[in-house]
């Protein structure tokens, strides 16, 4: 056994129970993942100074809101649309925040890099819908519920709140309705469920940069995976097969070959 499966190991048991409090179990979880911030001095695009001020803000949003992702994740989103400066009008899309903690971090890049950051979610948690393939699947039925007025409170507090605006409502009947009225520049997608996936790429994929990437939160969710790797999805939304790369934890992102991004209708 590995000396890294045997801290892990002491820590389930004699450390987490200790501390019921999920906020508390995240603030003892801190060292194993801060170091993953390291990467955040390899982003090209923005100054030392820059960087320091990231880091400073990420980490007070560590300690102080109830997060669902890693560290690295975060920065994969920054290394991506940190690669030129942002054009006019262009937009992050966040597509699930639970209680915000990642909204604040993508808000401080939005106000840093020029971008207006659009927050979609219904605030009801995970929809009830359960979804398998070939046996596999997990049901995140009313998962990660969270209102709005959390969300707000945790931007007024931790983030750029004046970068942001916010979109409530089941993805179906926001992103899969009405595209997002301006250049999306990255989409980060974090609802657990193929459905809503698949929902907030329709919303997305027509209003995609150029050079836009699209990320996924949920690459450890089966049926999300077979969404994604299944060229009929990206048919559906007249999208050619895009290029993907794991990015580390649970995320993977999207991109499309310049130029050849979305089809025409009928093409």
């Amino acid at each position: 056994m590995t000396l890294t499966k045997i801290v892990r190991k002491a820590y389930i048991r004699f450390i987490r129970p200790r501390f019921q409090e999920e906020l508390s179990w995240q603030r003892m979880k801190l060292p194993w993942f801060v170091w993953q911030y390291a990467q955040l001095f390899g982003v090209r695009g923005i100054t030392l100074g820059q960087k320091l001020f990231l880091l400073r803000k990420f980490l007070r949003i560590d300690w102080f809101v109830t997060l669902a992702h890693q560290p690295g994740e975060i920065v994969a989103v920054l290394r991506h649309i940190s690669q030129r400066a942002a054009l006019p009008g262009e937009v992050i899309v966040e597509a699930g925040c639970w209680q915000g903690g990642s909204s604040a971090k993508f808000s401080w890049m939005a106000r840093l890099l020029g971008y207006r950051l659009i927050i979609y979610d219904s605030f009801q948690g995970v929809e009830s819908v359960q979804e398998t393939q070939d046996g596999r699947g997990t049901d995140f039925s009313g998962t990660f519920a969270s209102p709005q007025s959390v969300l707000i409170h945790n931007l007024q507090r931790y983030g750029a709140v004046d970068a942001c605006e916010i979109v409530p409502g089941w993805f179906a009947d926001t992103l899969a309705r009405t595209p997002v009225h301006a250049p999306v520049r990255a989409a980060f997608i974090d609802c657990d469920i193929a459905k809503g996936t698949y929902e907030v790429l329709q919303g997305v994929i027509p209003s995609l940069a150029a050079d836009g990437v699209i990320f996924s939160q949920d690459f450890h969710i089966p049926p999300v995976v077979d969404l994604l790797k299944n060229p009929q999805t990206w048919q559906k939304l007249n999208a050619d097969f895009p290029r993907m790369h794991y990015e580390g934890g649970t995320l993977v992102s999207m991109q499309f070959d310049s130029g050849a991004m979305v089809k025409s209708p009928g093409q």
